[in-house]
């Protein structure tokens, strides 16, 4: 695997307005996402990290437009630009692209901040199981706006040139509790400006059926009437709205294109599996890379 994309560290300033543990969370994560521990993380990531998540979701997935990923260039860093339903969205399909594509590329999916960099709890999840790839946090309120500010400058930086590296974003923030699954919550214009500045590959995804907790995970990986669906869309062209000006509305318009193409996904995937879950026993086969 090809060197990691080096990371500006956050300035002094920046880190003295968090709190203990979120500084040394924060710490914790940026060094590990910096080469050469980012590429032994890799490993991990794609061994045991790959094969731990494929023991509990593997008899209930079924993927959609692989071949869109598969398509994709290694020379320029890709984004995937998803709804959100679970905490275990990412890290599935991530373990999906590198099952189906062969690829290993450097993870990075920004969480918030407040769910997991300020507690011990979070510290322990990110390094056991996310091998420190839940990174940079973005906390969405006032009193960390500088952070914040600083995150979203690491996400251009590593979204604009940094080759074999993937990005995993949820627009809508937190996750979608709806029971309805085919809704999406309001979107945060961030991903605009990610993609407007650094202009990479993006491909919008659509995933559902994932639990929120390990142990109902574990326990449903024993049935695969109610599966696991994850689509792929094709990558977006967004060369048109890169000659906008920088500003507010301009991202809001680019995430919004995007997520109009992660709909398009929901409704596919509510032709093939918007019925009663009875019938989901014997689900449509998938077409994958």
């Amino acid at each position: 695997m090809r060197r990691a994309k080096s990371l500006p560290p956050a300035p002094a300033e920046v880190l003295r307005a968090l709190a203990p543990l979120e500084r040394l969370h924060y710490r914790l994560a940026w060094h590990f996402n910096q080469d050469p521990l980012k590429r032994f993380m890799a490993l991990f990531q794609y061994s045991l990290g790959s094969i731990a998540i494929r023991s509990t979701t593997a008899r209930r997935t079924r993927v959609f437009g692989m071949e869109h990923v598969a398509g994709t260039s290694l020379d320029r860093p890709l984004l995937l630009v998803a709804n959100h339903r679970s905490y275990f969205d990412m890290f599935v399909v991530s373990s999906e692209v590198f099952r189906h594509t062969g690829i290993k590329r450097h993870l990075y999916f920004p969480i918030m901040g407040s769910h997991y960099y300020q507690t011990l709890t979070g510290i322990a999840l990110n390094a056991t199981v996310g091998f420190w790839s839940m990174f940079p946090p973005l906390f969405a309120n006032a009193s960390h706006k500088d952070i914040d500010r600083h995150s979203l400058d690491l996400l251009v930086h590593l979204c604009s040139d940094a080759e074999r590296t993937m990005v995993g974003i949820h627009p809508e923030g937190g996750r979608n509790l709806d029971p309805d699954v085919y809704t999406l919550r309001r979107v945060q214009p961030g991903t605009g400006r990610i993609i407007h500045a650094a202009r990479p590959q993006v491909i919008p995804v659509f995933v559902v059926g994932l639990e929120n907790t390990f142990w109902r995970q574990v326990a449903a990986s024993w049935s695969a009437k109610d599966p696991i669906r994850i689509h792929f869309g094709r990558p977006i062209d967004l060369t048109s709205m890169y000659e906008l000006p920088p500003k507010g509305s301009t991202y809001k318009a680019i995430t919004d294109v995007v997520m109009d193409r992660v709909r398009d996904l929901m409704e596919d995937d509510r032709a093939l599996y918007g019925q009663p879950a009875a019938s989901l026993a014997s689900p449509p086969e998938p077409s994958t890379a």
